[in-house]
């Protein structure tokens, strides 16, 4: 049995009469950017989100420097983000003209330490950026309590944990702004990138508007950035949205079939799932030292996995400017060691599932 990672032609192809008609409807009116998708999209995403606003733009990327430049940054002004996440995050905070703080990982969910991060913040300290990494939401309460403390903004990278929740509160809407992914094989995906924020507060969503659309059209208030949603991929992701919830309870259901058939195993590490936080599970990731050689037992026996992420962010050569010490992201390093991502996603059925966990505890028992 070969069992790949993911696979979005099973999706796509369902749908690909309804993205054929929006494509030409699409050449027929020459509306390419903005327009009534884009307006519609925002209106259906903010709704599914639970948030009063949302901004649409050209990618997630973009998505935190717009957030951050909403919020206020100068230079010199530090933000704490996590030490194991894509390099967006912590890029946006460099782009937006901020210096990044980085700091160390729970080992029991791969998120960023509360208890770190209290150490981390100076007087020179404007900002948080948890990221629901894998889609395990954050402990976002803790976070912005200690925030309130410190008079900090918090915003959520949720680019990996759409429809997550912690006690029936969606992330993206604890704290100031929320910002989202929809490059292609995220858990809901354009045919491409795409990106936009959420936010509770009008103020915030007048701005980021702004500096998303070259800072106004015609008498431009403030200097902003080009990043626009395409009316085209909006009208995939309006497509693409009604089947979000049912294709996010099927990833749900499969890392719940891995949890009953790995738990209690020695040597390997499994996800917890909890009814107070709801992981959409973006990933599935176990963690074992053996990760290495299992990930190439399950290869040879046509299971295809991945590791999300071979560096943590303060190892890599892009922030050898910074001379940190690796002594001080030990858990986000040793997790960079032992992590593999298992194939979770919708389209996966009961029988590859069981088949895949069937071969890991043959591997384990040896």
């Amino acid at each position: 049995m070969q069992i790949k990672f993911s696979s979005l032609h099973s999706l796509h192809r369902k749908l690909e009469k309804k993205f054929l008609i929006s494509f030409k409807k699409h050449l027929k009116m020459s509306t390419f950017i903005g327009g009534h998708e884009v307006a519609e999209f925002e209106k259906n995403f903010r709704k599914i989100n639970e948030s009063k606003f949302c901004i649409s733009c050209a990618n997630g990327s973009d998505a935190l420097v717009i957030a951050i430049k909403t919020l206020g940054i100068k230079p010199g002004d530090e933000v704490i983000t996590t030490s194991l996440s894509w390099i967006a995050t912590s890029a946006a905070i460099t782009s937006a003209g901020g210096k990044v703080v980085f700091c160390d990982i729970n080992q029991n969910d791969f998120n960023i330490s509360i208890n770190q991060r209290n150490k981390k913040i100076t007087h020179k300290t404007v900002g948080i950026i948890p990221v629901h990494l894998y889609g395990y939401p954050v402990d976002m309460p803790k976070i912005l309590k200690i925030a309130k403390k410190n008079k900090l903004w918090v915003i959520e990278d949720c680019a990996q944990a759409h429809l997550s929740k912690i006690s029936n509160k969606t992330v993206g809407t604890f704290g100031d702004i929320g910002t989202f992914s929809f490059f292609h094989g995220k858990n809901l995906g354009a045919l491409g990138d795409a990106g936009c924020l959420v936010t509770n507060k009008k103020n915030l969503e007048k701005k980021a508007r702004l500096i998303a659309n070259h800072g106004g059209k015609g008498l431009h208030l403030l200097e902003g950035m080009n990043s626009r949603l395409d009316s085209l991929q909006a009208s995939i992701l309006n497509i693409k949205l009604k089947f979000l919830k049912k294709q996010t309870e099927a990833r749900i259901k499969n890392a719940e079939i891995y949890n009953n058939h790995l738990s209690n195993l020695k040597d390997l590490k499994i996800p917890k799932i909890d009814n107070k936080y709801k992981a959409v599970f973006h990933q599935y990731v176990i963690k074992t030292k053996k990760r290495d050689k299992l990930k190439i037992f399950l290869k040879k026996h046509g299971v295809e996995t991945q590791v999300h992420y071979k560096q943590s962010l303060p190892a890599m050569k892009a922030y050898k400017y910074l001379n940190l010490k690796m002594k001080d992201y030990s858990h986000a390093i040793t997790a960079t060691k032992e992590i593999l991502s298992l194939p979770v996603s919708p389209e996966k059925k009961l029988k590859e599932i069981m088949h895949i966990s069937k071969i890991i505890k043959k591997f384990l028992a040896n």
